[in-house]
């Protein structure tokens, strides 16, 4: 009897010690993990980044230091992107924050990693190309950038102040099915306008519409080398 007492006490103490080394919620269970949880942070300084563009060109964050860089998460085959640009509103709005009194970087990051880089890198160029627009377009098929940044759809808009500090992020604008087409009022340079006057960005954050971005399961660095590099585009601010 003295036995049976004992294991079964054995048991219930085993059993114990296993639900109280389970992860931390208050149920017992892992906690969930937020969906809009974002790596990069309003108010602190963004992740740097190093990435060539389509024509090669490596850029990083650091050597933009002293200038507001906008990043807009790009994919040629995403309809909302098609819409940007073909409508014209990207182009429009390149051109607005080129004539601020602030200097304005603006650049397309395409984080795409569901298929071959080498495939991206010519139907991206390709895009930009038949609409005459220079605008470089960074390659970050393993989606190192696009997680550190927090990037969910296309487009999804960060806005870096001359510091580096992450002061805008979300969407581009309240007109996601396009209504407004060329004539919609973006958030982008509203922001922008904002840190001109040196006022506070607000608000600085809006959930971004578009399309889901398809990161892949890893990198291909390997195709970098050797790709073909397109004929360089003009200028930065990406306009002819």
């Amino acid at each position: 009897m003295n036995t049976i007492i004992k294991t079964t006490l054995l048991a219930a103490t085993l059993v114990a010690a296993t639900v109280i080394a389970q992860p931390a919620g208050m149920d017992g269970k892992p906690p969930k993990k937020d969906k809009d949880e974002v790596v990069a942070k309003i108010g602190e300084l963004a992740p740097k980044f190093t990435l060539e563009d389509q024509w090669g060109t490596t850029h990083t964050l650091d050597e933009y230091e002293g200038k507001i860089v906008v990043l807009e998460w790009f994919t040629d085959t995403c309809p909302y992107s098609k819409r940007l640009w073909g409508s014209g509103l990207a182009s429009k709005m390149i051109n607005q924050l080129g004539e601020m009194d602030v200097e304005v970087v603006y650049l397309a990051v395409n984080s795409t990693g569901n298929r071959p880089q080498e495939e991206i890198v010519e139907n991206g160029t390709k895009f930009f190309e038949d609409l005459e627009v220079g605008t470089p377009m960074l390659i970050d098929h393993d989606g190192e950038v696009g997680h550190a940044y927090g990037a969910k759809t296309t487009p999804h808009m960060f806005v870096i102040d001359v510091e580096g500090v992450l002061a805008y992020h979300g969407a581009l604008s309240n007109d996601p099915r396009g209504k407004e087409d060329i004539d919609a009022e973006t958030h982008i340079l509203r922001a922008v306008t904002q840190l001109q006057n040196e006022e506070e960005v607000k608000p600085n954050y809006i959930k971004p519409w578009g399309c889901s971005i398809k990161y892949g399961k890893g990198g291909d660095k390997e195709k970098k080398q050797g790709r073909r590099k397109p004929k360089r585009g003009p200028g930065v601010m990406g306009m002819p």
